[in-house]
């Protein structure tokens, strides 16, 4: 089968010569989907020798079912998965609110603050909850230990799943030793391509994948989330209750949503109608790293 052409010049995103490892961090949603299966019908590579990811207990159901799709064995992918614990970002702020512990790499909740003003935290949640369980994982894959000094040169060339209309969520590994590669920038897909192929080819419309209480959630997934999935939005609305007024250090109340509004008091339907097809929702992820 023949690859599909390279549109970017490799300084901007392409394979390393000779890496150790090859990696697919997978987000679980569309584009990582995309990119694994593209990877394992010989359609971009080289071939990885493994898909990644950080499980945590607070992913949205969709996630599980992109997974269970994409992992049946009508599928065929024979790249190996490995997923590693990421850990659990709601228990760990009921124990923050609750004072069993005094910090944690939170989310980047929506603030009103004393004077009225809005405000976001710094998200801290992806490096965690995500980057560090894999760059664990990485190292015990390669046979160094915790504190044994890793290579200045990189040795892993990491598969992210952005595509060309997010190309603004590029952004180099925090290790030399890793290289971010963005498959699906050097091929020019966007979002769309991702959606079209996979329907195309196997007759499935994926999902968004993410975090129950992500704040980085437009109206619109929101909106599927409560129709579609009760039970995630009743996680969201248990969190939104949960940080209101607790969080350690913020002198102000704390919000899921940018309209500084009880998520269970929100029309999302009537905040869609009235943009009238504007971008003006807020939309997430600078890294890119979270859910793709």
């Amino acid at each position: 089968m023949t690859m599909l052409p390279i549109l970017v010049p490799p300084s901007v995103s392409g394979p390393l010569p000779e890496p150790r490892l090859r990696c697919i961090s997978n987000g679980k949603g569309l584009q990582s989907v995309t990119m694994i299966l593209l990877a394992q019908r010989g359609l971009i590579g080289p071939t990885p020798d493994l898909i990644l990811d950080a499980a945590l207990a607070d992913e949205r159901s969709s996630s599980a079912e992109n997974m269970a799709w994409l992992r049946s064995p009508n599928m065929g992918v024979t790249i190996p998965f490995d997923a590693v614990d990421g850990g659990h970002i709601a228990g760990d702020l009921e124990q923050l609110v609750g004072g069993w512990i005094e910090r944690m790499a939170n989310p980047p909740f929506f603030v009103r603050n004393p004077d009225g003003s809005r405000g976001i935290l710094g998200r801290g949640c992806t490096r965690d909850y995500k980057l560090r369980p894999i760059w664990r994982k990485l190292r015990e894959v390669l046979g160094y230990g915790p504190r044994s000094p890793m290579p200045r040169e990189p040795i892993v060339e990491m598969w992210i799943g952005i595509t060309s209309d997010e190309k603004h969520r590029m952004a180099p590994s925090a290790h030399p030793w890793i290289r971010n590669r963005y498959p699906l920038i050097e091929i020019g897909w966007e979002r769309h391509d991702c959606d079209d192929w996979v329907f195309n080819e196997y007759g499935v419309r994926l999902k968004h994948s993410g975090c129950k209480s992500c704040p980085y959630t437009s109206d619109e997934q929101w909106l599927w989330i409560k129709t579609h999935q009760p039970a995630d939005f009743a996680v969201a609305v248990a969190v939104d209750q949960l940080i209101r007024y607790g969080m350690p250090g913020i002198d102000g109340e704390c919000f899921l949503h940018d309209s500084l509004t009880p998520l269970d008091q929100i029309d999302f339907a009537a905040l869609i109608a009235a943009r009238q097809g504007n971008l003006l929702s807020w939309s997430g992820c600078a890294a890119g790293m979270c859910a793709v």
